[in-house]
């Protein structure tokens, strides 16, 4: 505490100002006369006055603050440095239906500050989150704009969604939709004792969002910009107009073609020489802007913020733009007290609109634009192979997916008896998109129909949710006894429904011909071309399709926290849930939970170790169900209608499908929830009074009752059912730790974040059952990844390669026993394979387990540093033991058909350039040189440089001219270094589907971002 003085004018008035360590105002601090009720709270500037005498003693105080003691001295002004209380900012988290000091916390909680979420220039709170917390993976599928995240806690336990559940203020709700700038805090509900009170709703976790809101006191405004440019992490190098030449002629001549056979490209000289790689991407932008205004009075506290984003994509044509406005309000009047939050959101999010692949695959050779085709862009020249061109695709598409999404709920609570109260809860969202695209008549491919037409979609859906909540909570203080109980009951409901239309300009003439019905397509609605409404189509070919439906859950929850002496603690928790998923017979599930703690500092064989703050043993168990895996209506039989072949009926002569009906699923009245069997085993410490904390837990979680799929035979006209029949199995170790000192005007803060995790597939239906990743050629073909009992999910099983055949001989000699040619189709410069199981015949059995995407371990460390008005953070992150298959090198590096490839072909094998890895060049791959092998699979380790910011905040003698509270200025980077030894665009690889984790296939690339941002408050 430092304190000056100057003398005033006025008695009995105490002026002055607040600051923090580091000189800054600090607003709604508690200035209080001791031992009375009379008080003030600090204002924007961190200015206060109350009047008082020479014998008292005024108390400031506040959460994250150490309490400070000074004697008041009126006509004096005063100035009051609080300093920060280690455990004070980590007394009270957030947990499932209230609140909990962390000293009794019995279950694995983690805690990240909106502060440091706030850093990070991110379109949503949840992809801030990357790193931050033991045991999250927290990866993105993209860097397009607006991408949300994949988000795994603990590895995955389902083949359904592996989400968690996210709780904003008390209520389920969506994140993407609030802004990072909103955010107090966030908490995540690690394991079954602290997730098991969301009950089925809790199998992936809980994340805890607490938005920010108002405090007592004079309104402050607070103001935030940030500009950015983007870029991607990294660009392929593709191969030139020449050696787009040099490779094709490689490939035709190794496939026995005769030069006078060669495509005409190949010998011409055009002068063309196109980088489409560049012509798709720019330099993107990034602008955010965030108003708050908060303030109060002794009954009510308000908080209001809108925030805008906008986002210029890296790839033409892909942009974002995200506006959201954010009220919460806190109103107390004797047992009363009413609290409501209310969000709404508007994005616009516009894809690219061109292919990636083909832009990829597009010939240097081929020019931009061609006057000689109807629309203008060029289609192929010279017998180039086909493919689209990417910037006459841009130009004539337009297509934008816009979302209004309203989130509110009112919390009213009342205080009935000393320690009993009733809270009702009640939450309502309301979520519609609407779809769009257009374009007039156009060929960007030349494999496009000669003759185009107008087309015009929309589509709008929309989604609601209702959530009735009643509580009671009663909390009860005996001696060293401490109770607090829980007892709820909640209704739950969700409604979808969709309806879209399509419109093309076209309209179908039939007429009879020879004694045959021929169809002719002609032009037809849209007498602009250009309109882009679906009534501008009528006189065209129409299509529509809408559907609905309905979700209903009914649950009932109790807890029971109890303490003796603060040391020993125990929670046990109950919830039963109805969800109309499943059938009459397991409609409903009921997820027990237990955990134990032990305060061991508080013991007396501990009160001398000065040096030991805090020092806490957990153990817990929960039960959690998860229906995710199933569809509203999975356990019904299902009537399908269809006019296809397969499913339809024929008339007469059976020249045409009629429409028929028919139930492909089996009615399963036995259906139940996934039930994950949780275990914790916890360790908290804090030393040197607090300046080094920490948490280190170990779990297990099981899942057992897997909702899968099990085969039937074809004979069985059935689709196969999903049954409750598998299990997997998750186990980890994580550590978090965190250090903060203060020596003069520095102020250090470390943290690090540590975490394992073994994932691993017990039991399938049968003990050989296999689940199939997708395939990356067409869906069906090249599939690196499959689940089988014993590994992880979605491993990677590759053919093993073994280096090239150096001459034909040595190809011609690699025999089986027999004597056979284990490749008969191999010849100098090919790849050979394993046959690993020597049964003779190299195939799909002699794929091999090869590892898996799922990071074996995952680390970070943050590094905040501030001097005086200067700040400093710097935050790694980085994940190994994970492999990544490059799934675009299989057909960027396959040298195999017409399409362009990366320069690192240029190395292929030639009888004058044997010492390579990469095989020769050939016209249809006759050898499958680019199967699914060992081939393309590569180290998938990384660490990164997410964040670094540099940051200056104005001196307080300078603000007060300009009569501002704060100004700060800053300088940041992301994802700016990253040490990685894989080969394709950035390492971080993320995936919606746990049966492709690992897999890089055409992704939108990672950005890395320069940014200058400016906060005031006033």
């Amino acid at each position: 505490m430092f304190i000056t003085s100057e003398s005033f004018a006025q008695n009995n008035l105490v002026k002055g100002q607040v600051l923090n360590e580091i000189d800054q105002p600090v607003a709604g601090i508690s200035i209080k006369i001791k031992g009375t009720t009379t008080g003030t709270v600090s204002d924007a500037s961190g200015r206060f006055a109350i009047k008082a005498s020479a014998q008292d003693v005024l108390v400031f105080s506040a959460i994250g603050f150490k309490t400070q003691e000074v004697a008041a001295t009126p006509g004096k002004d005063i100035t009051v440095k609080l300093l920060i209380d280690m455990k004070g900012l980590e007394e009270v988290v957030v947990i499932g239906y209230g609140t909990q000091k962390r000293s009794n916390l019995t279950s694995a909680v983690s805690s990240v500050s909106g502060e440091k979420l706030g850093k990070v220039a991110s379109n949503n709170p949840v992809n801030a989150l990357q790193g931050r917390v033991a045991g999250l993976s927290v990866s993105s599928p993209g860097g397009n704009p607006g991408q949300s995240s994949d988000v795994r806690l603990r590895g995955i336990g389902t083949f359904g969604s592996h989400q968690p559940l996210y709780i904003i203020d008390g209520v389920p709700g969506d994140p993407y939709y609030l802004s990072s700038n909103d955010v107090a805090s966030v908490e995540v509900l690690k394991d079954g004792a602290a997730a098991s009170i969301y009950g089925s709703n809790s199998a992936n976790g809980v994340i805890l969002i607490t938005t920010k809101k108002g405090k007592k006191g004079a309104p402050i405004i607070d103001f935030s910009a940030a500009y950015s440019t983007v870029k991607p992490t990294g660009k392929y190098d593709f191969l030139d107009a020449d050696g787009y030449k040099k490779l094709h002629n490689m490939m035709y001549t190794n496939a026995g073609a005769a030069p006078a056979d060669f495509p005409a490209y190949i010998t011409k000289n055009s002068g063309v020489n196109t980088n489409w790689q560049d012509l798709i991407n720019r330099t993107g932008v990034s602008q955010n802007y965030n108003v708050g205004l908060t303030g109060g009075g002794d009954y009510l506290t308000y908080a209001l913020t809108g925030d805008l984003t906008d986002d210029k994509g890296t790839f033409i044509g892909s942009d974002f733009n995200k506006k959201s406005i954010r009220s919460r309000n806190d109103f107390t009047k004797g047992i009363l007290n009413v609290s409501s939050n209310i969000v709404y959101t508007e994005t616009i999010t516009e894809n690219a609109k061109f292919n990636l692949k083909d832009s990829y695959f597009q010939s240097p050779l081929l020019p931009v634009f061609d006057s000689n085709e109807k629309y203008g862009y060029a289609l192929t020249v010279d017998g180039l192979p086909k493919f689209q061109n990417p910037i006459g695709t841009d130009h004539f598409m337009d297509a934008n997916s816009k979302t209004r999404y309203l989130a509110g709920n009112v919390k009213f609570n009342l205080k009935l008896y000393k320690g009993l109260s009733y809270t009702a809860n009640l939450s309502y969202i309301n979520a519609q998109t609407d779809d769009y695209s257009h374009n007039p008549p156009f060929r960007s491919n030349a494999n496009d129909p000669l003759v185009s037409y107008p087309n015009v979609y929309n589509r709008t859906s929309n989604y609601k949710e209702r959530l009735m909540e009643h509580l009671l909570n009663y909390d009860l203080d005996i001696d060293k006894h401490s109770f607090k109980l829980l007892a709820g009951y909640t209704a739950q409901e969700k409604t979808n429904r969709f309806l879209s239309a399509t419109v093309d300009g076209k309209t179908i003439i039939r007429t009879v011909v020879n004694g045959k019905i021929v169809e002719t397509e002609v032009a037809g609605g849209f007498s602009d071309p250009n309109f882009n409404t679906i009534t501008a189509g009528l006189g065209g070919t129409f299509n529509a399709a809408g559907s609905n439906n309905k979700y209903v859950r009914l649950s009932t929850l109790a807890r029971l926290n109890y303490a003796y002496d603060n040391k020993y603690l125990l929670q046990v928790s109950v919830r039963r849930d109805g969800s109309s998923v499943f059938g009459e017979d397991r409609r409903y599930g009921v997820f027990p939970s237990v955990s134990l703690g032990w305060n061991i500092n508080k013991e007396s064989f501990l009160q001398d170790a000065t040096w030991l703050s805090n020092l806490k043993l957990r153990a817990s168990y929960g039960e959690l169900g998860n229906e995710g895996a199933l569809g509203y209506y999975d356990h019904q039989a299902l009537i399908t209608t269809s006019n296809t072949w397969a499913g339809g009926y024929v008339q007469g002569a059976g020249g045409t499908p009629w429409p028929g009906s028919a139930s492909y699923t089996l009615l399963n009245r036995d259906l139940q929830w996934e039930t994950i069997k949780s275990k914790n085993l916890g360790l908290d410490f804090g030393l040197f009074n607090g300046s080094l904390t920490g948490a280190l837990n170990y779990y297990e979680n099981i899942t057992d009752g897997l909702l899968i799929t099990k085969e039937v035979p074809p004979s069985a006209g059935l689709r196969d059912p999903i049954l409750n029949v598998g299990k997997i199995s998750n186990k980890g170790l994580e550590l978090e730790t965190n250090y903060q000192f203060t020596k003069d005007d520095w102020h250090f803060d470390l943290g690090g974040a540590f975490s394992l995790l073994k994932n691993k597939v017990v039991s399938l239906a049968n003990a050989n059952q296999v689940l199939f990743g997708t395939g990356l050629r067409f869906g069906t073909d090249h599939i690196p990844t499959q689940t089988m009992v014993g590994k992880e999910i979605g491993a990677f099983y590759l053919y093993e390669a073994d280096g090239l055949f150096q001459s034909d001989a040595e190809a011609a000699n690699y025999k089986n026993a027999a004597g056979d040619a284990l490749q008969p189709d191999a010849l100098a410069g090919d790849v050979r394979f394993r046959d690993t199981n020597s049964d003779g015949t190299i195939d799909e059995k002699d794929k091999t387990y090869q590892g898996s995407g799922f990071a074996k371990y995952e680390y970070s460390l943050n590094m905040g540093v501030s001097f005086k008005n200067f700040d400093l953070s710097l935050f790694w992150q980085g994940v190994g033991g994970n492999k990544l298959y490059n799934g675009n090198r299989f057909e960027l590096e396959g040298m195999d058909a017409g399409r362009n490839f990366l320069n690192s072909t240029l190395a292929a094998w030639t009888p004058q350039n044997t010492n390579t890895a990469m095989p020769r060049a050939v016209l249809g791959d006759p050898n499958r040189n680019a199967r699914e092998s060992t081939r393309f699979l590569e180290n998938g380790a990384y660490l990164r440089l997410k964040l670094v910011q540099l940051g200056y905040t104005l001196p307080q003698d300078l603000l007060k001219k300009m009569k501002f509270s704060k100004l700060r200025v800053y300088l940041s980077g992301q994802n700016l270094v990253t040490f990685t030894k894989y080969s394709g665009l950035d390492p971080e690889v993320g995936t919606f589907s746990a049966l492709d984790t690992g897999v890089d296939r055409m992704l939108y690339p990672q950005n890395k971002r320069l940014l200058a941002g400016v906060q005031l408050t006033f």
